[in-house]
């Protein structure tokens, strides 16, 4: 999906997940980064997705370049829904 470069990354999260929402049946968590942290996303999600999906922001632990593992997951899985 391409939004206009003003459009909010936790918005357009949202709209992904509505239009994939037939896919996403055995979704259970969806690990984000802490710029989709709050409650606001976490519960747009649930509507979108139902109770059983859980948000999990993965937090860095340091100010200095870290490989957050978990991160690397979803972006590579997210090739393969295209």
């Amino acid at each position: 999906m391409v939004t206009e470069a003003n459009a909010s990354e936790r918005l357009g999260a949202v709209v992904v997940l509505n239009e994939a929402r037939d896919k996403l049946s055995k979704l259970d968590v969806l690990w984000v980064y802490q710029g989709y942290s709050g409650n606001n996303f976490a519960r747009a999600v649930k509507e979108v997705c139902g109770d059983r999906v859980r948000v999990e922001v993965i937090k860095r632990t340091s100010k200095t370049f870290e490989r957050l593992p978990k991160r690397w997951i979803v972006e590579r899985n997210a090739w393969m829904v295209e």
